[in-house]
């Protein structure tokens, strides 16, 4: 279907929301909206730009070819912690840059997202292969058009609340971003090296108080 002034997009139309994506099978990018608002003021409308607080559960979409169909890869909800981020600034893969345009804080919605648009024939770690087709559920928590707020990086990699970084909460963190874990990072943030990075030993971005350990 081409319309006018899109010769290169096809209209992707699901049964409560529509976006524009690449006509080509291999980089269809599918949006649907099945809980909260799909219509609102631009004032509560996702765009480029904006500072988004999200909830979202990844998982192996069933229309991939490859890895485990259904698989959960990552999820901030198992982490009780929002993944926050500025959308348009290519800081998440293309899926969500694209497939989180137009949807309204919220809104919970499915992102059916195309190798090309994911994580491409490289993958991501050993649940994410090349070539994964990805589906990720999503929920608009809040979203702010201003500057967003300064990153706690040590709250959002450490999923127990224990007050400390170990390596399966870092490589957790770096294989959610699509990255490795750099080699040098260890020696240079373990100074005490006891196998765990405490907010104090942090050099990155978080917050000015240390956090509150969860009791068990």
């Amino acid at each position: 279907m081409e319309l006018e002034g899109t010769s290169s997009s096809v209209l992707v139309r699901t049964n409560t929301y529509c976006i524009f994506a690449p006509s080509t099978a291999a980089t269809e990018l599918k949006v649907t909206v099945y809980e909260g608002p799909t219509e609102c003021s631009d004032e509560d409308k996702v765009q480029s730009g904006d500072h988004l607080e999200m909830h979202y559960t990844g998982t192996i979409d069933e229309s991939s070819e490859t890895g485990e169909k259904g698989k959960k890869f990552d999820s901030s909800r198992d982490r009780s912690q929002t993944f926050d981020f500025q959308i348009g600034q290519g800081r998440v893969i293309k899926g969500w840059d694209q497939g989180l345009l137009g949807l309204c804080v919220g809104a919970k919605a499915t992102l059916v997202i195309p190798p090309d648009m994911g994580y491409g024939a490289s993958g991501a770690g050993a649940d994410i292969p090349g070539g994964a087709t990805l589906n990720f559920d999503v929920e608009v928590v809040s979203k702010s058009d201003g500057p967003p707020p300064p990153p706690n990086y040590f709250a959002m990699i450490d999923s127990n609340k224990d007050g400390f970084l170990d390596k399966e909460e870092i490589e957790a963190y770096f294989k959610q971003m699509g990255a490795e874990v750099p080699d040098a990072l260890w020696e240079h943030e373990d100074k005490d090296k006891d196998g765990k990075i405490s907010w104090d030993e942090f050099s990155g971005p978080k917050g000015t108080e240390p956090p509150i350990k969860e009791e068990l």
